[in-house]
């Protein structure tokens, strides 16, 4: 198999549609400098967009976080950089080479992405075509506007490693969402929210070491459990050439490797072995919703996929006729989709950007010497029915832009006129959710309590139902009726206790603090802040 080394390469960057596509080639901290030179302007203005969500996220911990992040950055990018296997801090570092920023600001803007969700199918033996193995993945992630554009990088590295391919986006180096190198070995992340997301203080990145070395799954389970520090918590999916397939699911300092009974699984963004569950802080509605529909789209497939079949079931909308709606396999926030074929080297990505990302034509890339056939785009793309979905998507977002700018008149007079249109795509329920808001926020108690009490129904989507209670709860006690608001808060604890494997640290554990406090005083402030109850990507 003849692969091109670095010195074959000269830098480049290709357009195809949406998708941009990089040639890197020398070490790691040229590559980095590539990465952000052939990405310009774009790479300026996702440090900028990533740089403000670390200093966010910082901020909101407190004074502890503050101070590790005055100590770590610089340790890790000066020091650190040196002994760490994965190189990953040489590239950040690279990339604030070109960004002309110093090292330790290049970390945090890395840092920044932290926060997404996938949906992952691995499938080997009699549950494909060829009896080889098929990785399929939609990465699911706000595009923030189009800024995060999706990205196939090629890595030629010159110090030894194995070349490889990666998807991901702007500032995401080394093996991104999902990737494949020279040896057949293949690898893909989903984001594990757990109780340690990050390592500290000498974090280590074996996830990126594994595509760099790893020529089998059982290698690449190596690389990941003997590490001493994993750097961040990930799901990690693999298959090789050999048909080969496993998952470990990690944090910094815990993992736990998952074989499949059956030759293929399904995973989303919860942990399913018994060690990791207790680790896990970010079951949510949405991710056991996304693993079931993925596992019943697969399903319908067992025995005769292929490439073709895998871009298919990642474009699967059959749960639900909503755009809005979680538990979606081709959900509007999908950032990046592909599908890896580890024995050709070859990973397929979209064309098409989000909010239809995986309905795009998906082109191959390799990374050995074998040629495989574009992937037709869905036929439903470009048809006015998707485009009137982009438009609805638009929509949602300059509203949910609007609120957060305190522009909420604005906001409402969207969501106001998408409700009253009885547009068939959107969630109702969700909606009414948005527009309650809207009218807590401007003061009109009456119309906000009427909003929301037509959400207190057997047939309003989990999440959506226990919040709208809490906020009962609060109008009441807004209005000086302490008993009802006492009922409000009861029924909405005992709405949660209906799911007790939820416990996402963003929505449902706020939820349940909420109503905790809010029982036991009526001075407590407006309901937690759930903008993705709105499902806007």
């Amino acid at each position: 198999m003849a692969v091109a080394t670095a010195a074959d390469v000269q830098p480049r960057r290709e357009d195809h549609g949406a998708l941009i596509v990089l040639h890197l080639s020398g070490t790691y901290r040229e590559m980095g400098r590539q990465h952000v030179e052939l990405l310009r302007p774009l790479a300026r203005q996702a440090y900028e967009l990533q740089l403000a969500d670390w200093k966010r996220l910082v901020s909101g911990i407190g004074p502890a976080a503050r101070l590790a992040d005055l100590f770590l950055p610089p340790l890790w990018a000066w020091l650190w950089r040196r002994f760490e296997p994965s190189r990953a801090y040489d590239f950040m570092v690279g990339m604030g080479d070109a960004l002309r920023v110093s090292g330790p600001n290049a970390v945090r803007g890395f840092y920044g992405f932290l926060g997404s969700g996938t949906t992952t199918f691995v499938a080997t033996g009699s549950a494909t075509a060829d009896g080889r193995a098929i990785i399929g993945k939609n990465s699911d992630w706000s595009d923030a506007g189009g800024l995060r554009r999706p990205i196939v990088t090629h890595y030629h590295p010159s110090n030894g490693d194995l070349s490889h391919i990666a998807a991901g986006w702007p500032l995401l180096p080394g093996s991104g969402t999902t990737g494949v190198n020279e040896a057949g070995f293949a690898i893909g992340a989903n984001f594990f929210n757990a109780d340690q997301i990050v390592g500290l203080p000498l974090p280590r990145w074996p996830y990126f070491r594994a595509l760099q070395k790893a020529t089998t799954v059982e290698e690449g389970i190596r690389i990941l459990t003997d590490s001493p520090n994993r750097g961040l918590a990930s799901f990690a999916s693999m298959a090789d050439a050999h048909g080969a397939i496993a998952m470990v699911e990690y944090t910094p300092g815990q993992c736990a490797v998952f074989r499949p009974d059956d030759e293929w699984f399904a995973q989303a963004n919860h942990a399913r072995t018994d060690e990791m569950a207790p680790h896990d802080r970010g079951r949510s509605p949405d991710s056991y919703e996304r693993r079931a529909a993925m596992e019943a789209a697969v399903q319908r497939h067992l025995g005769e996929i292929t490439p073709q079949i895998a871009a298919n079931i990642l474009r699967d909308r059959s749960t639900s006729p909503y755009l809005n709606a979680p538990g979606v396999v081709a959900n509007t926030g999908v950032l990046n989709s592909a599908v890896v074929h580890p024995a050709s080297r070859t990973l397929w990505h979209s064309t098409s950007q989000q909010p239809q990302a995986p309905f795009g034509e998906m082109l191959p890339f390799t990374a050995g010497d074998s040629a495989a056939a574009p992937l037709p785009a869905d036929p439903r793309l470009g048809a006015p029915q998707m485009e009137h979905e982009a438009h609805l998507v638009a929509e949602l977002r300059r509203a949910a832009r609007l609120f957060s700018e305190a522009r909420v008149e604005e906001a409402g007079r969207i969501w106001d006129g998408l409700a009253d249109g009885g547009e068939p795509l959107l969630q109702p329920h969700r909606l009414s959710w948005a527009r309650a808001r809207v009218r807590w926020t401007l003061g009109r108690w009456d119309e906000a309590e009427a909003l929301l009490a037509t959400l207190d129904t057997d047939d309003t989507p989990f999440d959506v139902r226990a919040h709208a209670l809490l906020a009962l709860g609060w109008t009441a006690d807004h209005a000086g009726r302490r008993e009802e608001a006492i009922e409000s808060y009861r029924r909405a604890l005992a709405s949660l206790d209906t799911h007790p494997e939820y416990n996402h640290q963003f929505t449902i554990a706020p939820a349940r603090a909420w109503a905790s406090a809010g029982l036991k005083s009526p001075r407590i402030g407006p309901p937690p802040e759930t903008p993705d109850l709105l499902r806007v990507p």
